[in-house]
């Protein structure tokens, strides 16, 4: 995604408006010429190197005063034209915008863009930038959707110059990872691979499959952990590498009886989001995630799309993903494997090899 002209990034507090612009810059120039409303320069370095964003000498910043901002922006537009940055960002132009002050800031963009072929951004409140946004090349909207028991964010790309938009991406924000998108759209799949388990697994649907989702589906109570344990467990014995998801650490005590490496995961999407990335450059061949539901029910059926989306991506590096479920409807199309369990027997409903329809026994 290139962002060429004047671009507008909103949405509410908490959302990440400073920390997109800081990613974006860090990342696609030399130069960043920054104003800030509401951050001392100190305060800014030290927020965005924990983000992983040390800018150095490469960076212009300046502090902006609310009252009698004319002359301020006056000076501004000459020392952006003399220091010829990149981009100039100004964040936040909710403050001036509050004040009555369109015209000023429509005078910069002119001036800056027009006059000197310099990008522009811009963060605002949703409640503003609708002022701004017609003449804006690019508008992006960051969806920050709180929560009692966690948040979920996403990026939604409602304009760009020359390019493609009308879509939602997820993403997090984390300490030492910064600003991090979730790739939503298909991806080019590694050869799909088996893995033998050394468990039933292997009969009723050929082992694991590198690259793919799986589902084990069941009611409470028909063995699905316990499967998926033991696949672990096995998998561990032979020198793959695996790991266990428990959301709200349900089953992580089974976990410790099979010797299977165990991590226990609040209902916070985000969160999770974060657990998988850091994930994704560990090069796991396995990953078993169990309690999706409880993120269906808190966060709606939409997030589970979202969620399952991203991870068919994530698959797709290399790594075989097994997930529990209480059922797969509305769903299954994103499962290559789906193993319906009862007690001491599975059932390969789909599979691309073993013996699908077939009960075996376990």
């Amino acid at each position: 995604m290139k962002l060429r002209g004047v671009t507008l990034v909103y949405g509410p507090p908490g959302a990440g408006k400073t920390t997109f612009a800081a990613h974006y810059v860090y990342h696609n120039y030399d130069k960043v010429f920054w104003v800030s409303a509401f951050e001392d320069e100190a305060t800014f370095r030290s927020n965005m190197s924990a983000l992983g964003y040390n800018f150095g000498e490469g960076l212009v910043y300046w502090e902006a005063p609310l009252a009698d901002p004319e002359p301020f922006f006056d000076t501004l537009v000459n020392s952006v034209i003399k220091e010829r940055p990149g981009v100039l960002v100004i964040d936040s132009i909710t403050e001036f915008l509050g004040s009555g002050n369109i015209d000023i800031i429509h005078n910069v963009v002119y001036r800056v863009i027009k006059q000197s072929g310099i990008d522009v951004i811009v963060t605002a409140e949703k409640e503003v930038a609708e002022k701004v946004a017609y003449v804006a090349d690019n508008v992006i909207e960051l969806v920050y959707d709180v929560r009692p028991y966690g948040a979920y964010r996403e990026m939604v790309v409602r304009k760009i110059r020359g390019g493609r938009a009308g879509y939602a991406v997820p993403y997090i924000i984390a300490e030492g990872l910064g600003f991090v998108l979730f790739k939503t759209e298909p991806s080019e799949a590694k050869p799909t691979e088996p893995i033998e388990t050394g468990t039933c697994l292997d009969i009723a649907t050929g082992g694991l499959y590198i690259g793919v989702l799986h589902a084990v589906v069941g009611h409470m109570g028909s063995g699905k952990t316990w499967l998926m344990l033991k696949a672990a467990n096995s998998l561990a014995q032979r020198g793959k590498k695996v790991a266990f998801i428990s959301i709200m650490a349900g089953g992580q005590v089974y976990a410790g009886k099979f010797g299977v490496p165990a991590v226990g995961v609040d209902p916070n999407l985000e969160e999770l989001l974060t657990h998988l990335y850091k994930m994704t450059g560990e090069k796991y061949d396995a990953v078993f995630i169990r309690g999706l539901e409880l993120m269906k029910t808190m966060y709606g059926k939409e997030s589970l799309y979202v969620f399952l989306k991203v991870l068919h991506n994530i698959a797709k590096r290399g790594t075989a993903f097994v997930i529990s479920l209480r059922s797969v409807e509305d769903f299954d199309m994103f499962f290559d494997v789906i193993i319906e369990t009862k007690r001491g027997v599975i059932n390969a409903a789909r599979a691309p090899g073993g013996q699908v329809g077939v009960d075996v026994q376990c």
